[in-house]
C-alpha cells in the first residue's frame, strides 16, 4: 500500500530525505503553481530560516518514492557537483506487466537487444537511448538511437545515451538504478524493451476519455550519495514492491 502524504524520512543539517506520493509533482510547471513537494517541504522549514535552492531531483508526477533536498548553498553545490560526475545514485522497483511488443507502438525504434544473463549490481541489463519528445503537447517521450534526424529535438546525457541500469529481475518485478536520468526515463525504457510498468497511464499508450487507473507500479526505493559534511557514503531505502 502506498502512503498518499509526503514524509522525511531523516535529515542532517546539510540534507534531508523526503517521500514524495504518487500523483504529485516534484515542483512546479508552472511560476505559479501549488501542492508541489517543493512547497510542502519549503513550508516546513521556513520557521528553520530555509531558504534557497534545494531539489537535486525530480520524480515523474506518478512516480513515488525518495527525493533528496539540500538545506544550504555548500551542499546544494555539493550534491550537483556530485550528481555531474554520476556519483550519485537513485534505485527503483518497478512492477511489469507480460512481456510485450512495442516497435508496433507509434514512434518507437526497434527494442534494444538486452544480453541473456541474470542482471546484478555487477553486471546489469543496460538499455540506453538518447530521448525526443512526442505526441500532444510534446508530454512524451521516446527513444531515439539515431541522432542522424531533427538534431535540435534530441536530448543527450553530456552528449552520450541516457543509461537505465536493470540490477534484479524477481518474477515481474524489476530493480533499476540511474545515475542521471531523463523525463520518464525508466517508463519508456522499459516499455521499448517490452515490459511496460504495471499500471503507468502514459506507456505504451495514454490513457484515453480521462480514463484513471490505480496508482503506477513504479517507486524510487534508495538513494546512495556521500555526506556532504563527511564524505562518508549513506544509504537510504524504504520498501521495495
Amino acid at each position: 500500500m502506498t502512503n498518499n502524504e509526503p514524509y522525511i524520512l531523516d535529515e542532517t543539517n546539510d540534507f534531508a530525505v523526503v517521500f514524495k506520493p504518487p500523483r504529485m509533482h516534484s515542483a512546479p510547471l508552472a511560476k505559479k503553481e501549488g501542492g508541489t513537494l517543493l512547497e510542502w517541504f519549503t513550508a516546513r522549514k521556513k520557521a528553520a530560516q530555509f531558504s534557497g535552492d534545494c531539489l537535486i531531483h525530480r520524480l515523474d508526477f506518478d512516480t513515488h518514492g525518495l527525493v533528496l533536498f539540500a538545506k544550504n548553498t555548500k551542499s546544494f553545490e555539493f550534491f550537483k557537483e556530485l550528481q555531474d560526475k554520476g556519483g550519485f545514485v537513485k534505485e527503483y522497483s518497478a512492477v511489469c506487466t507480460v512481456v510485450c511488443n512495442e516497435s508496433s507502438v507509434l514512434g518507437f525504434p526497434p527494442p534494444p537487444a538486452l544480453a541473456p544473463h541474470a542482471p546484478s549490481s555487477e553486471n546489469p541489463l543496460i538499455i540506453e537511448s538518447y530521448f525526443r519528445p512526442f505526441g500532444p503537447g510534446r508530454k512524451l517521450v521516446r527513444p531515439v538511437i539515431d541522432e542522424s534526424k531533427k538534431n535540435r529535438e534530441i536530448a543527450k546525457d553530456n552528449g552520450g545515451f541516457y543509461r537505465t541500469e536493470i540490477t534484479g529481475i524477481n518474477k515481474n518485478t524489476f530493480t533499476v538504478r540511474l545515475k542521471r536520468g531523463f523525463r520518464h526515463q525508466i517508463r519508456c525504457h522499459l516499455c521499448w524493451a517490452g515490459f511496460p510498468i504495471m499500471n503507468d497511464p502514459l506507456y505504451p499508450q495514454p490513457v484515453e476519455n480521462g480514463g484513471s487507473v490505480p496508482d503506477m507500479s513504479l517507486r524510487a526505493c534508495a538513494l546512495f550519495f556521500a555526506d556532504p559534511s563527511t564524505g562518508k557514503q549513506l544509504e537510504y531505502r524504504i520498501d521495495k514492491f
